[in-house]
């Protein structure tokens, strides 16, 4: 069912297209860090993502303006998420996807009733060609991450955790996976919302060597591109980060960037099937990394978490680029037992 939300400037409530989402008690995962952990399952969103909350937002916001039909660029979540709404706000889609689209997620788009157009070898072709068909009249370009009204549907999953966690409980630490920035950026704006007010929780934001976007740039300073993008976690997959996601990174003094090897990614992704019994894919597999390996010893000094913290949330952002075969393929080539 539909959850109320409440972030609307155009109207008091929306009926909005995602579902409030359970936050689980991971046991397994609170024995290991000998304090509680929690993981939002953005996986069980009906897109397999987490990213139908903002692009939902977005949509709905088109249809207000008179939109006819919505054309998105993905390499396959945000796609999966634009055809959803489009289905649900009965309007037409066209999903550009880059060549390295698995087949198993275009068949999902077209499931969905959405014109799936491959172009490019990477999502930003993919993108160009939405930002040209966006131009017919009646058309509405929906970007996978980057813009302001996709932030704030997006920032709706941290009234949901704040609601869910114990009264009086404030995290200590919370891992989210930063690709295109566009989560990552949610969630900043939902923890700084006078109604939540965690300006100084730490937050880790983890990516692939590969797919590292956001590390460059906080590196440099600036926005930087990649030159290609070689990690396996293909949904990380854009070259460059959302400039909101760097000045994210001034206003947050806590925001530290990560970058994990693919090795990592996908360890946590075999592990969280063993323990939790779903499949996500290796861009997810990022920010359960945080729990899964060692990958934050190094911030152990910087991250000013406490030696047995209150509680630590994990972002399960989902992902529909996976099967069984795909793990096992991944855990083979990259020598996880």
């Amino acid at each position: 069912t539909s959850v109320l939300f409440l972030c609307s400037p155009i109207r008091d409530l929306v009926m909005a297209l995602h579902i409030e989402t359970p936050l689980l008690l991971s046991e397994p995962l609170s024995k290991r860090w000998n304090c509680p952990v929690y993981l939002k399952l953005e996986n069980l969103q009906n897109s397999g993502t987490f990213k139908i909350r903002g692009i939902g937002h977005l949509c709905q916001k088109a249809v207000e303006t008179g939109c006819k039909r919505f054309i998105c660029s993905s390499g396959g979540n945000a796609g999966m998420a634009a055809a959803l709404a489009a289905r649900q706000l009965n309007r037409d889609v066209t999903i550009c996807v880059p060549e390295t689209t698995p087949s198993l997620v275009r068949e999902k788009l077209k499931d969905l009733g959405a014109e799936v157009v491959v172009h490019g070898s990477e999502w930003n072709g993919a993108d160009a060609l939405a930002r040209e068909k966006a131009k017919e009249p009646g058309c509405q370009y929906i970007p996978p991450f980057d813009h302001p009204d996709i932030w704030t549907g997006h920032s709706s999953m941290v009234h949901e955790i704040k609601r869910q966690l114990p009264e009086g409980v404030c995290p200590d630490l919370l891992s989210v996976a930063v690709g295109g920035g566009g989560l990552l950026c949610g969630v900043m704006e939902g923890m700084h919302h006078e109604k939540i007010g965690w300006t100084d929780v730490p937050v880790v934001a983890l990516e692939t060597d590969g797919a590292h976007s956001f590390a460059a740039a906080v590196e440099s300073g600036k926005i930087v591109s990649l030159d290609a993008i070689t990690s396996v976690a293909k949904c990380l997959g854009s070259k460059v980060v959302c400039a909101e996601a760097l000045e994210w990174t001034k206003r947050h003094s806590n925001l530290h960037s990560v970058v994990i090897p693919d090795r990592s990614s996908i360890e946590a992704c075999a592990r969280f099937a063993d323990e939790h019994r779903m499949l996500v894919e290796p861009a997810c597999g990022a920010a359960l990394a945080a729990v899964y390996t060692d990958c934050l010893k190094p911030l152990q000094q910087t991250l000013h978490v406490p030696e047995r913290p209150s509680c630590i949330v994990v972002i399960v952002c989902g992902g529909n680029t996976v099967s069984t075969k795909m793990l096992e393929d991944w855990k083979a080539e990259f020598g996880v037992q």
